[in-house]
């Protein structure tokens, strides 16, 4: 305001002098006009200068309103810019929470469509092996109809087969299992009588097979092995009831010990008198080198428990038809009996005696290993007729 002010003084100041009335300047007057133009030019220069430091100074406090304007403008749009970053960095982490916990819930509603997917898919499996079987069943069975169906147009004396079969089936068990070939014989001999009741000339292989295998078991030497093992219980339970070997060798013959009335033998009646109180009190006995020890009372449990295994074991060799095994044992019991029991008495005299008629046992082992008649059976079981004579006696 004071430079305009300034100016505008400045402006009147100046253009009052140099207004010039045209009716005073006239050809007379040449020095005072000459006069007046120089003071007019003096005063002109001090007022351009005044001006032009006025405009320098107008100028320099523009620029610097300027320069002060751009700067505040800067700062302003550097703090813009910055809270615009941090409002944009928070916005994107916020953005980002929300897409993972988006994520998050999206994962948790695609787990139970792909925990069903993959038990649809074990079912789908479990649906798969279970149709295979139920394929293989259903073949099974079909194969089962058809030889259903073919043992129905066979001959109606096919169950007569089976009947012999099962009879050879039942005799090997007695044979080799339970160790009694005359069962297996007789069991045997039934499918034989079964296969020749069914009048079939082309069954004669099997008949000889037959033949073959009865004989084979005829000749085995029958042992009663059940028997046997009941005598060898009797026995062991008898052990706790036999006496111990307690009596005593003969003494010395006996002296005279009568008493005389002869005075004269005085000396020998005194002996014998002597003698008869000393036996009240103490009594001496011999034996001889060759009698066996006595046992002490508590030894006898062990003794009886030894024979008692010994016996078991003769129990055991028997149902495995180890001949070796089961002499050796009996024989070991039977000298423990002798030597350790009394053989006045009459149980230990029994007991020995049992013993000595199990000895007599003889075990035959069994050779055979199988029967030529079974192969046969089963293929006539199988297919109705004999298909293959291999292994077949001639």
């Amino acid at each position: 305001m004071d430079n305009n002010k300034h100016d505008a003084k400045n402006t009147e100041s100046e253009a009052t002098p140099t207004i010039i009335a045209p009716s005073i300047i006239t050809d007379d007057t040449p020095a005072t006009s000459a006069s007046s133009a120089e003071t007019q030019t003096s005063k002109a220069k001090p007022q351009s200068t005044a001006r032009k430091t006025t405009v320098s100074t107008r100028s320099s406090w523009a620029i610097r309103l300027g320069v002060l304007l751009a700067l505040g403008l800067t700062v302003c749009c550097l703090g813009g810019g910055f809270m615009l970053y941090q409002q944009m960095q928070q916005q994107l982490l916020t953005q980002n929470q929300k897409n993972l916990a988006l994520q998050e819930q999206l994962q948790q509603a695609l787990l139970q469509p792909n925990q069903r997917i993959s038990q649809l898919e074990q079912q789908q499996l479990n649906d798969a092996k279970t149709y295979q079987e139920l394929s293989k069943l259903t073949e099974e069975q079909k194969q089962l109809q058809d030889r259903i169906n073919k043992l129905a147009q066979r001959s109606p004396t096919h169950w007569m087969a089976s009947e012999a079969e099962y009879l050879v089936n039942m005799a090997g068990r007695k044979l080799w299992l339970e160790k009694d070939p005359r069962t297996a014989t007789d069991l045997l001999k039934s499918a034989d009588e079964t296969i020749a009741a069914m009048n079939n000339p082309a069954l004669l292989p099997i008949r000889k097979a037959l033949a073959k295998d009865i004989a084979a078991t005829s000749s085995i030497k029958p042992t009663d092995i059940d028997g046997s093992v009941l005598a060898l219980d009797t026995l062991i339970e008898q052990l706790d009831k036999l006496p111990l070997n307690r009596t005593d060798v003969d003494a010395d013959a006996p002296q005279d010990t009568v008493i005389t009335s002869d005075l004269n033998d005085w000396q020998s009646n005194l002996g014998k008198t002597w003698k008869a109180l000393t036996e009240d009190f103490i009594t001496i006995r011999h034996k001889t080198a060759d009698a066996p020890a006595l046992l002490a009372p508590e030894q006898q449990w062990y003794l009886v428990e030894n024979i008692r295994h010994k016996l078991l074991q003769c129990q055991l060799a028997l149902y495995r038809y180890d001949r070796a095994s089961y002499h050796q044992s009996l024989m070991m019991a039977r000298k423990w009996i002798q030597t350790n029991f009394d053989i006045q008495d009459h149980k230990t005299v029994e007991a020995i005696a049992e013993i000595d008629k199990l000895a007599t046992l003889e075990l035959d082992p069994i050779t055979v290993k199988s029967f030529a008649a079974k192969p046969l059976l089963l293929q006539l079981t199988s297919y109705g007729e004999l298909t293959s004579l291999e292994g077949a006696p001639l």
